[in-house]
């Protein structure tokens, strides 16, 4: 059945090499979507060099053309995955036609992998393998990697616009990690179409892809917020805050949680701010030039983060937590709250508060009682230790 030839020790390196990079990743930031869909990918991208193994090893055409479906399956759902983590980086963004709507787009590419699958019947073999005996399954595969490589450049033309300088060419250097493997993959297919006899060895690319890859996710330090400090600023009558303590402050408006920002910031406590109002304008009002902030909105761009993404805006502030204690200081609770479900948000603020804790950190929330339920201001109140607009300035903290 299996017939071992000298690319064996290749193709296994492949495999290994792929998966290990992937491990590597995902031990480096378990909790960032990108490390994990990467990791994903490269579990994907080791199995399919397996395959390919499979293909040049067997010597019976029944269990090649199998194989060879099960790569084929393999290839459209990496190309689907890759395509997820490009609009992963260098910051989140919607998928092209299909916005947000991972179960509509799981569906979509499990669906075309099925369908090509289906496309390979009879196999042919040559001196490096098996191929099929019609055109008709690399057709479909190099048209579906033309459309991913567009979707792809699409993608990336439109985060392209939001950022500058070094950005840029970190971005560069990632569209350019996702696009080789469907380059490679595209000449090699091309060659066998027309009868040239090459090593399939599609994985080659996908190995540079991942090295590329693993380079751009932990040297840039992607969805991972930089910390900044401030210069120090003059003593408000705001009490200290408590080391591993979360604090809800309630009232109209937001001075006196910023004015607590403020007094922490000035002694040099890192802080990350998550804000509803726009960054600029609560950077002049308070002085917060070197403090990073995330805005809360839905459309993409840098330092932005969607209010329905609280897996995402979780990670963030936990790495952000991991290397030091720190003040997290979140303003639009009502917006979350609005985009989510309750239990969600909840959960959110537990991990939070849970972190903060450990950590030595601390957590402040603001918000307008007014714009709360009876049952979701006592839920809140429950959770964190409540500074009242009314105790006025000397109340201690």
């Amino acid at each position: 059945m299996l017939e071992l030839g000298p690319l064996t020790p290749a193709f296994l390196f492949l495999a290994i090499s792929e998966v290990a990079l992937g491990t590597y990743v995902l031990s480096k930031g378990r909790t960032s979507p990108v490390n994990r869909t990467f990791f994903w990918l490269t579990i994907l991208a080791g199995t399919g060099s397996l395959m390919d193994l499979l293909v040049a090893s067997l010597t019976t055409a029944g269990p090649a053309a199998w194989a060879f479906r099960s790569l084929v399956f393999l290839l459209v759902i990496e190309m689907g995955v890759a395509y997820h983590l490009g609009t992963l980086v260098p910051f989140p963004s919607p998928m092209l036609l299909l916005g947000n709507d991972r179960r509509v787009y799981g569906a979509l590419v499990l669906g075309t992998a099925i369908a090509f699958a289906a496309s390979v019947e009879a196999m042919v073999s040559d001196r490096y393998g098996w191929v099929p005996a019609t055109n008709l399954p690399f057709a479909l595969l190099v048209l579906l990697l033309t459309v991913y490589l567009v979707a792809l450049a699409l993608t990336f033309r439109r985060k392209w616009r939001t950022l500058e300088g070094l950005n840029r060419g970190r971005t560069g250097i990632l569209f350019l990690a996702l696009a080789v493997p469907a380059l490679v993959m595209i000449a090699i297919m091309g060659m066998a179409a027309t009868g040239v006899e090459v090593p399939r060895m599609y994985g080659l690319g996908e190995l540079v892809s991942m090295a590329l890859l693993t380079y751009g996710i932990l040297r840039y330090q992607l969805l991972v917020i930089p910390r900044g400090q401030e210069a120090a600023a003059p003593k408000d009558r705001i009490p200290s805050l408590a080391r591993g303590r979360a604090y809800l402050f309630e009232g109209k408006d937001s001075d006196r949680m910023f004015r607590a920002v403020v007094q922490e910031v000035s002694k040099g406590t890192a802080a990350l701010v998550i804000s509803r109002a726009h960054p600029d304008h609560l950077r002049s009002r308070y002085m917060l030039a070197h403090t990073p902030f995330l805005w809360l909105a839905q459309s993409p761009g840098p330092d932005r983060i969607d209010p329905t993404n609280l897996q995402l805006l979780t990670h963030m502030v936990l790495e952000f937590i991991k290397e030091g204690p720190a003040l997290i200081a979140i303003e639009g609770l009502e917006y979350i709250i609005v985009n989510n479900d309750l239990t969600r948000v909840l959960k959110f603020l537990g991990q939070l508060r849970d972190s903060v804790m450990v950590s030595g950190s601390v957590l402040l929330v603001v918000v307008d009682p007014a714009t709360l339920t009876e049952r979701q201001r006592a839920i809140l109140e429950r959770e964190l230790e409540v500074i009242k607009e009314e105790e006025g300035a000397e109340t201690a903290i």
